[in-house]
């Protein structure tokens, strides 16, 4: 049940997210958004993950996991279908934040249930799980347009509930087994708890008393939750909008942020796995760095090139999704740098609590230099600013460390 859980909550975390931008002109045509309006809405995602961040951490030691992961499918759900009956754009706005933060409370809280309940099988599940959000990602810009020309936009934004409403089932059951454990269980959920990473003692101090924002790993990870978040939603937001500008039409438009979602499957798959078997974290961080730095130029340098019939922009923005090797890179850190449940969590809350916060800017920041220049390239200027934040926090996590043996960064 707990592995049903991960698996269905993973796959539900980008839905609400991706499959907005693809169907935004029809959206703002009935509610009425104004420029200023969709900058809010491209905020959202980032500004749920880093509220429920801060503050899943907290909740984590008051209701558990299982619980907390119910709230998550819970809130998402009932978001989800809220926004989408709304017939005014400051409730669409609302219940977007609720459904946001719903999805945020699953970002958090899915590695340390990972760390709980799989402390052997850390490695393949992340991988499994970044696949997952990889493949929401890119199934919701694929099919939103379709939906939407079918049943119009609010069905198109509102279908993704079913899934959070289907995820919410494995963990109410595994919920009412921790509440209520069978005699015949050879572990209880306590102590399950802080299963120890295979080979590492934990340390006498017991887990949860080393504070993240005192740890370079810390500080490191949320860095890289920031460059990682402000490109990719960034690119989520506002990439159609290039290539429609670019010439291409509506429907090109979503197929290529579908695309670009897809390419963050096979890194998703390869990066945890990867790190698993080499231990080195510094050659795919910066490399993630490095493709997404020069898919930017070759996007604006060379929007409309065709070479043997192909139109060169799905080659560049091959180049710059596989830049998304980041983030389950960035996730692969929060397991790989601590050492038991609790330090996993704590550094999840804070790395991206704090790192969707700044990264909720990447989006706004995007829109508003756009506006402000009518040049997209000011606003990839900004992205490229931030890959340079993504590479410190690189450096900075890739030394072989424990959050709980750093010292103050």
């Amino acid at each position: 049940m707990a592995l049903a859980g991960v698996l269905l909550t993973a796959f539900t975390l980008r839905l609400g997210v991706s499959g907005v931008s693809p169907v935004l002109e029809r959206l703002s045509t009935d509610l009425h958004l104004t420029a200023a309006n969709t900058g809010v809405l491209a905020m959202m995602p980032t500004l749920g993950f880093a509220l429920t961040g801060f503050l899943t951490a907290f909740l984590m030691r008051r209701m558990g996991l299982e619980a907390l992961l119910m709230l998550s499918c819970a809130l998402a759900a009932a978001g989800l279908v809220a926004r989408a009956l709304c017939t005014d754009v400051i409730l669409f706005l609302v219940f977007t934040f609720v459904a946001m933060c719903g999805l945020g409370i699953g970002n958090v809280a899915l590695p340390p249930v990972i760390k709980k309940y799989f402390p052997n099988r850390i490695a393949p599940l992340t991988a499994v799980y970044s696949m997952l959000l990889g493949v929401s990602t890119a199934m919701a810009p694929f099919f939103a347009v379709p939906i939407a020309d079918a049943a119009g936009w609010r069905a198109s934004v509102g279908s993704w509930a079913v899934f959070s409403a289907a995820a919410l089932v494995p963990w109410l059951v595994v919920w009412l087994g921790v509440r209520w454990p069978q005699p015949a269980r050879v572990l209880g959920a306590s102590e399950l708890a802080e299963v120890p990473v295979p080979g590492v003692t934990a340390p006498a101090a017991g887990p949860g008393r080393v504070s993240p924002w005192r740890t370079r790993v810390g500080w490191g990870v949320v860095l890289m939750f920031v460059g990682t978040s402000s490109n990719t939603f960034a690119m989520f937001t506002w990439l159609p909008r290039f290539v429609v500008d670019a010439g291409f039409s509506e429907h090109e438009a979503g197929a290529m942020l579908s695309f670009y979602a897809i390419l963050g499957l096979p890194v998703s798959l390869v990066v945890p796995l990867l790190v698993r078997r080499t231990g080195n974290t510094l050659v795919p961080g910066l490399c993630a760095v490095l493709l997404y730095g020069t898919g930017y130029l070759m996007l604006l340098q060379w929007p409309r090139e065709v070479l043997g019939g192909l139109p060169l922009v799905w080659v560049w923005i091959t180049i710059a999704g596989l830049g998304q090797a980041s983030f389950p890179l960035a996730l692969t850190l929060i397991n790989i740098r601590t050492r038991t449940t609790a330090g996993a969590g704590a550094l999840s809350g804070f790395g991206q609590g704090l790192g969707y916060l700044a990264g909720c800017a990447g989006p706004l920041m995007f829109g508003l230099l756009f506006g402000a220049t009518g040049n997209w390239w000011t606003s990839f200027g900004y992205l490229w600013l931030m890959l340079g934040v993504l590479a410190v926090g690189v450096l900075v996590t890739a030394p072989h460390r424990f959050m709980e043996d750093s010292g103050p960064g």
